[in-house]
C-alpha cells in the first residue's frame, strides 16, 4: 500500500528553520521528514511535543530504526505497534 503524500505550507520562523534544517542535515534528514517523524510520534505515543528531551529520544530512534521509519505503514497498523 503506497502512501500518499500531501503539500501542507507552514509558517515558520526564518531563522529557527535555517537553524533546524542545518542540525537535521547532520542525520541525513530533512525538515519534511522531521515533521512527518515527530506526527507520527505524537500519534503513535502520544507525546507532549513540547518537551525538548523528547526531540533528541525521537531523533535518537529515528537513527536506531532508520529502516523500520522508511517502512510506509497505515494509520492503524501504527496506532497498535505503540
Amino acid at each position: 500500500m503506497a502512501t500518499t503524500k500531501e503539500r501542507t505550507n507552514l509558517y515558520l520562523n526564518s531563522e529557527l528553520k535555517r537553524a533546524a534544517q542545518e542540525k537535521l542535515e547532520a542525520y541525513g534528514m530533512n525538515l519534511s521528514s522531521f515533521v512527518n517523524i515527530m506526527l507520527a510520534k505524537f500519534i503513535q505515543k502520544d507525546v507532549d511535543m513540547l518537551l525538548p528531551p523528547e526531540t533528541e529520544k525521537v531523533l535518537k530512534d529515528f537513527e536506531d530504526e532508520r529502516e523500520s521509519f522508511e517502512k510506509p505503514i497505515s494509520i492503524d497498523e501504527f496506532k497498535k505497534s505503540g
